[in-house]
């Protein structure tokens, strides 16, 4: 019913994901930053074209259309009955990140994250005076889990006031079980320390696979959790800054929202309310849609990977849509490795030692293009690899 396939010259409209910085990314296929290449899904340029031919484009509040398609849509698909008196909006979840920071830590206090992770998760920490913490994933027979004996050991820490999770997780692709969220929930009460839960993939889940808000696990984890999620990711509209942030304890989204108002963040611009709205109201058909489609792009690759490129290692893909890759055994070094991706192989990927140490070695593939656009990166990449 909708088209994926269709072809848009992204550079042409200024795009960040299209536009070289260097003259090395000229020529390549760009497949790094997390963005989809696929048009909006049609409700939504047809929404926004409707309201800016409404010529007032004045402050706009958020009504109960707004908090009305989001709570419909997080009951209709993740079975989670979020309330509108637990909403604090933002101008995105990076932001997001960083109100948490301020608002729950004072100097000399410390943040853990799950690394290898987005980048910006150690970005917001440190530039917001916090001390930043590491809890490594470990890599077991081909799969990333917790390494829940050093989480514990680091979590009683009386500076640990925060901890920063990601589910699903970017970029390793893991969709966190029940139990794994219990026991990181346990230890993070047993040691009075705030959950930031960054969900912006929830939606892009695969298989069995599903979405399990830690917030959901019982009230007392519900009452220290901060749950950052948007549609940016879901419907490809991250040039309208949006974040619902959901805090069901009053007096911890009091202390939240105090650090949102004191950066003069007030309300939503209107094209984000007017996508938000369409999107999650009238775009569910588009999106599952889009997710098989990207699901056929992971199988796509992970059997070319092992055809063509076997010494590249791939992971299962349990959500997100972004494919990591392991170039360990070329023996190149993070340099080396995005320079032959570059201008050898004319593809250009996320590099994977920017997620933290652990991602040494790793590379970022961004699955959400065209497949004929996907089939030509992973030509290059295997020819390029074979004159190595």
């Amino acid at each position: 019913m909708y088209d994926f396939e269709k072809t848009i010259d992204r550079a042409a409209f200024d795009a960040l994901k299209a536009v070289p910085f260097n003259p090395s990314q000229e020529g390549c296929i760009p497949l790094w930053v997390a963005d989809m290449d696929f048009p909006a899904a049609p409700a939504i340029q047809e929404a926004l074209v409707t309201r800016m031919g409404k010529p007032s484009y004045g402050y706009t509040l958020c009504t109960d259309r707004y908090y009305s398609a989001v709570i419909d849509w997080m009951k209709r698909r993740h079975q989670w009955d979020v309330a509108k008196e637990w909403f604090v909006l933002t101008p995105g979840v990076v932001p997001a990140m960083g109100f948490a920071v301020r608002a729950l830590t004072a100097p000399g206090d410390k943040v853990m994250i799950q690394t290898p992770v987005y980048p910006q998760f150690a970005k917001m920490i440190q530039s917001n005076g916090a001390t930043l913490v590491t809890n490594p994933l470990k890599l077991v027979d081909g799969r990333y889990e917790i390494d829940f004996e050093d989480f514990e050991q680091k979590v009683k820490d009386p500076a640990l006031k925060l901890f920063f999770l990601c589910n699903p997780h970017n970029p390793v692709g893991r969709v966190w079980k029940r139990d794994e969220l219990q026991k990181l929930a346990e230890l993070c009460l047993e040691h009075d320390v705030i959950i930031f839960s960054d969900d912006i993939h929830h939606d892009f889940t695969y298989g069995d696979h599903q979405y399990i808000p830690i917030a959901t696990l019982s009230p007392d984890v519900a009452a220290r959790t901060i749950t950052a999620t948007s549609p940016s990711k879901t419907f490809s509209i991250a040039s309208f800054k949006m974040g619902n942030i959901f805090i069901e304890e009053e007096g911890l989204r009091q202390k939240y929202r105090k650090a949102v108002e004191s950066a003069g963040v007030a309300a939503l611009d209107l094209g984000a309310i007017e996508a938000t709205i369409a999107g999650y109201s009238k775009g569910e058909a588009w999106f599952d849609e889009a997710l098989k489609y990207i699901e056929g792009n992971s199988q796509y690759i992970e059997q070319f990977v092992a055809e063509r490129i076997p010494q590249v290692k791939t992971f299962a893909q349990e959500g997100t849509y972004l494919k990591w890759l392991d170039w360990r055994s070329f023996g190149m070094t993070d340099k080396e490795l995005n320079a032959w991706a570059l201008n050898e192989a004319k593809v250009w990927l996320s590099e994977g030692h920017a997620f933290g140490k652990e991602g040494s070695g790793f590379m970022r593939l961004n699955m959400t293009s065209r497949r004929a656009v996907i089939e030509e990166a992973m030509e290059r990449l295997a020819r390029a690899a074979e004159r190595l």
